[in-house]
């Protein structure tokens, strides 16, 4: 361990137990371990700081229900003892565009049937992708605070201006499901993925994150049958498509066992 991520471990072992973070508008509740901070969100951080001069927008991919969100939140606590103000972590669901609109538009299911895009929320085409890019190179701009959408889990919807980004943010970390670029149908991500380095992918159990996307459905509101549909109709065919992206990332992460790669 290089003496920078012996120090920061000094400073944050107290960490190690119980902790609670924001995700998307509710408390979630993690547990970190010794191993997860030594191994995984410590050397992450240190090589986003690392990483060059400049502002650093990375990248953060991984499945529906796979954590990257609360991976997120939880270096975004770290960074706020041990790089305070220099980390900002953005969520791309900020980006999706206002039901009103997924309603009034269309899109196909895998069998070529027309359906509302409302049924594929979540899904590549979901996102209003040039607004994220006029976003993101207003950022790499940095000489102005930037405001950003957030998206709000209680209300459903994204809200605009919900995050400032201050010019003095050295990280900016946006973590969302195609910001490797590479997904099939869609090929702006690539322009997204283009912005983004390093871009780093959040290795999940799939079984696992199954029941965490459908459970967090029936938290929303959906009865089990409801949530059930809904994983199998729409977030399966985004785990697929993700999955399909992994080989794109710049390193890998695993907090079972908690390691950084390559």
């Amino acid at each position: 361990m290089s003496d920078q991520l012996g120090n920061w471990l000094d400073q944050t072992r107290h960490l190690i137990g119980p902790q609670v973070v924001k995700v998307a508008g509710y408390d979630v509740a993690v547990e970190l371990t010794y191993p997860m901070l030594a191994r995984a969100f410590l050397p992450v951080l240190g090589r986003l700081n690392d990483h060059g001069p400049g502002r650093i927008i990375a990248g953060l991919a991984g499945i529906p229900g796979g954590g990257k969100s609360t991976f997120a939140a939880v270096l975004q606590k770290i960074a706020d003892l041990v790089l305070p103000g220099q980390l900002a972590t953005v969520g791309i669901d900020g980006w999706h565009y206002p039901n009103a609109v997924l309603d009034a538009r269309t899109t196909r299911d895998p069998q070529g049937n027309l359906i509302p895009l409302r049924q594929r929320k979540g899904g590549p085409e979901s996102y209003d992708i040039d607004a994220m890019l006029a976003d993101l190179q207003r950022l790499r701009e940095a000489r102005t605070a930037v405001s950003l959408p957030a998206y709000d889990r209680t209300l459903h919807e994204p809200v605009a201006d919900a995050l400032t980004v201050g010019p003095d943010v050295r990280i900016v970390l946006f973590e969302g499901n195609y910001v490797l670029g590479g997904v099939a149908g869609v090929p702006a991500w690539d322009q997204v993925a283009a912005v983004l380095a390093p871009r780093m992918y959040l290795v999940a159990d799939r079984a696992a994150a199954e029941q965490q996307t459908i459970a967090r459905h029936i938290r929303g509101g959906l009865t089990p049958e409801q949530a059930r549909d809904k994983y199998d109709r729409n977030d399966r065919l985004n785990t697929d498509l993700i999955e399909a992206t992994a080989g794109r990332a710049d390193l890998t992460i695993s907090l079972d066992p908690p390691s950084l790669w390559p």
